[in-house]
């Protein structure tokens, strides 16, 4: 009995160690990626050029530089998903949104907004609704904020 019961806490321990080691790994992996999408735009003058420009010049992009911002931010929305969907089955803890930088300080930008019927296409219809719900501007072309303090009331 006394084996069984060692056993049993033995199995225990190691079922939490391995655990943790899982969280451990996952947050570290979507902490590189994200650092690498985010790599990827420093080192892309182009791109770099268009993101920002996108806030501030809108009108002035070209269709193929509204694509590739679509693509960007689908990727960038991934990598959303990807965490949230995890959080959601338990796989991360609840604060891991915020821990990897998605939490409540995280505001998009007016680009998004002006892209969200081309980059909506490309997600799971989950994360969709998730985003549409916490960031309801989405949703709303006619009326997007160009003053980032204004995006998230």
């Amino acid at each position: 009995l006394v084996a069984v019961a060692v056993s049993l806490v033995f199995v225990g321990l190691e079922v939490r160690q391995n655990t943790i080691a899982s969280r451990a790994a996952a947050y570290q992996e979507h902490g590189l990626h994200l650092s690498n999408q985010w790599l990827a735009l420093a080192q892309d003058p182009a791109l770099a050029r268009i993101m920002f420009a996108g806030e501030d010049n809108w009108d002035e992009l070209t269709e193929v530089e509204k694509s590739q911002l679509t693509y960007a931010y689908v990727a960038i929305f991934r990598s959303y998903e990807t965490i949230l969907l995890q959080v959601e089955e338990g796989l991360l803890d609840q604060d891991a949104m915020d821990r990897l930088g998605w939490g409540e300080a995280f505001k998009l930008g007016y680009q998004v907004q002006m892209l969200w019927p081309r980059i909506a296409i490309y997600l799971n219809p989950h994360i969709r609704e998730h985003l549409e719900a916490k960031f309801p501007y989405l949703l709303d072309r006619k009326s997007a904020p160009r003053d980032p303090a204004a995006l998230n009331h």
